[in-house]
């Protein structure tokens, strides 16, 4: 209890100097990737008066100071570094992109889906301590050691971390990024807020993040949520930010940045000259393709013909079905793996607006009327996993036991009849005594999985007496429409990592935006997704949340592609050691690690 009191007066004291004493170091102002000189750009001259208008979260940039004594700190000294040291470095790697080309550049705030984010940010840029690709430990990231107390994590930066343009990386960047997200008004700013206690900044290498409780793993998650913002690169940032920066190339501690883009088409990133972390334990052999190519090629028969013919160099891919039949005819010289991934992977599956679509009847009648189990076997044929709970693939914590809605038209029905839905017309449809007919939208991007998905419901649905009107839509419209709570239900799933779900970010009463189309504004459900982040037990505490997801009825799961396979031409090579095989004790994508390595050119 001591040591507490101690640790939160050497907190307090740190905060209360840093709202006395603002250190803004002097520098030049620039933006964008044109700005390569070593020194620091200049904070905003009202970086004060912003901070001490944030609501929620305390942000300071104050005076040096060091953290109590008596901390543990940790620098994974004894993890095992993943990569080979034979590894070599350079060339080209030829890669095809599934998702749409970006709308934008955006590190935050974007007010549309950013599946091209993954590989631009999310498997790139290094945090403050980063997750271990084959074990899950914390590894030192943008910070060299760590020390947690309580719900308080301090982090030592590295003075070695730098920019891809080139600019050091000092503490106080990750107030402003919290305060850039927090101002922007959007879903980033909104977790920030929602987790996050206080940030504060001593020095250019003491940074202390309080949680608003006690966190399995703090230091990861803290490292989750905060990011550094290069002062000088948003030194416009403003009301009209997502305009302005829209196609700006932010600077981050990646090993790469874009260098070249063919709108529509392709994105080229370049690998940063003198990376900070090349010669740095757990990174020294990883990203060693001088560039990368992400090509955006949404027809699959292309995207073989063209990884045939050498104009890919790897092609990953889930669709079993496809692959089987491109790997029988195939030349000699590729190369195949498969490999089962069990960790976490988007959740597929069916989210019903509970702001849209009423009574809780209603919805689950429409869960026992949708025949998903049909659906997931004419699409695979037994080669994916259905999906039983929101929380699958979550080592440790995934519920074994959450209650399912299966496809019964006499349960549907009855739940019908308690929603109003008691005559049936001449149509086959029910109806309410007003004449409402039983009529629900369902949004989706076209696709030939997603259509027979689509097809199948429709037709067990309407045999329960329930009409669903498919709407075709690409995806900037559907994202659009869940940004404004205007959709009913919904094809969807949102991005997977980490060992938890972001429960507060797509269950929690305040969210919103596409990774939130639930809407469930439950309060049961929020002391969870609360008690979630406070608790020891999250596997009990997971298991409720599922429960109560299905008891609410907004989300009906399909499923859950954990089968992988990689084809790559010979001059592709993947490193063989304990720690970074396509099997571990807790596997990982191994083309997301960036552990391959490429031959000469030729």
């Amino acid at each position: 209890m001591k040591a507490r009191i101690a640790i939160a007066t050497a907190i307090l004291l740190l905060l209360l100097a840093g709202a006395v004493k603002l250190i803004i170091p002097r520098g030049d102002v620039a933006t964008g990737e044109a700005a390569c000189a070593a020194a620091p750009a200049a904070y905003p001259p009202d970086l004060a008066e912003r901070l001490a208008r944030v609501q929620g979260v305390l942000l300071t940039v104050g005076a040096d100071a060091e953290p109590p004594p008596g901390l543990c700190w940790q620098d994974a000294a004894g993890e095992e570094e993943p990569g080979d040291p034979a590894a070599r470095k350079g060339g080209t790697v030829r890669l095809s992109n599934a998702g749409p080309y970006p709308a934008n550049f955006l590190h935050f705030g974007s007010t549309m889906p950013q599946f091209f984010h993954a590989n631009l940010f999310g498997n790139l840029e290094i945090r403050l301590v980063e997750r271990h690709p084959a074990s899950g430990a914390s590894i030192p990231g943008t910070a060299r050691q760590w020390a947690v107390a309580g719900n308080t994590v301090f982090f030592r930066l590295n003075p070695a971390a730098r920019y891809s343009n080139g600019r050091p990386l000092r503490a106080a960047d990750y107030v402003l990024g919290a305060l850039l997200r927090l101002e922007c008004g959007c879903a980033e700013g909104d977790a920030i807020r929602a987790a996050v206690e206080s940030v504060a900044a001593a020095g250019d290498t003491t940074l202390i993040v309080t949680l608003r409780h006690e966190t399995h793993r703090a230091e990861q998650a803290a490292a989750r949520l905060l990011h550094p913002a290069e002062p000088g690169f948003y030194a416009e940032f403003g009301g009209d930010y997502r305009e302005r920066y829209a196609q700006r190339i932010p600077p981050t501690t990646a090993a790469y940045t874009v260098a070249r883009t063919q709108r529509g088409r392709m994105v080229e990133l370049a690998h940063v000259k003198d990376w900070w972390a090349a010669d740095e334990k757990f990174y020294r052999h990883r990203f060693n393709a001088e560039r990368i190519q992400h090509h955006f090629l949404n027809d699959e028969a292309q995207v073989w013909e063209l990884f045939l013919r050498g104009g890919l160099d790897a092609l990953q891919t889930r669709n079993t079905a496809a692959w089987e039949r491109h790997r029988d005819d195939a030349p000699e010289r590729i190369l195949f793996r498969d490999f089962t991934a069990d960790c976490p992977a988007p959740p597929y599956g069916i989210a019903l607006n509970a702001r849209t679509v009423q009574p809780l009847a209603l919805r689950r009648g429409l869960m026992h009327a949708m025949d998903m189990d049909t659906a997931v076997a004419r699409i695979f044929h037994g080669d994916a996993e259905r999906l039983h709970s929101f929380t699958t693939g979550y080592r440790g914590i995934s519920p074994r036991d959450t209650p399912e809605y299966r496809h019964d038209p006499a349960a549907a029905r009855e739940r019908f009849a308690q929603a109003g839905f008691t005559a049936q017309g001449p149509d086959g449809i029910l109806r309410r005594a007003d004449g409402t007919r039983l009529s629900v939208r369902l949004a989706y991007t076209p696709s030939d999985k997603v259509g027979t998905l689509v097809n199948t419901l429709v037709q067990s649905a309407r045999a329960c007496g329930a009409e669903i009107v498919p709407e075709p839509l690409p995806w900037q419209d559907i994202a659009r429409m869940m940004q404004e709570g205007r959709h009913e239900m919904v094809f969807w799933a949102t991005a997977a990592g980490g060992d938890a779900p972001d429960y507060a970010g797509i269950f929690g009463r305040d969210a919103e935006g596409f990774d939130a189309p639930f809407h469930a504004d439950d309060a049961a459900l929020q002391r969870l997704v609360e008690e979630f982040a406070a608790t020891a037990d999250r596997a009990a505490c997971a298991a409720r949340i599922d429960r109560r997801v299905y008891e609410l009825a907004v989300w009906l799961p399909a499923w859950r592609e954990n089968r992988v396979h990689l084809a790559h031409h010979p001059r592709v090579h993947f490193p063989d050691c304990p720690a970074c095989r396509f099997s571990t004790p807790e596997p990982y994508d191994v083309m997301e690690a960036h552990l391959f390595w490429l031959d000469d050119e030729n």
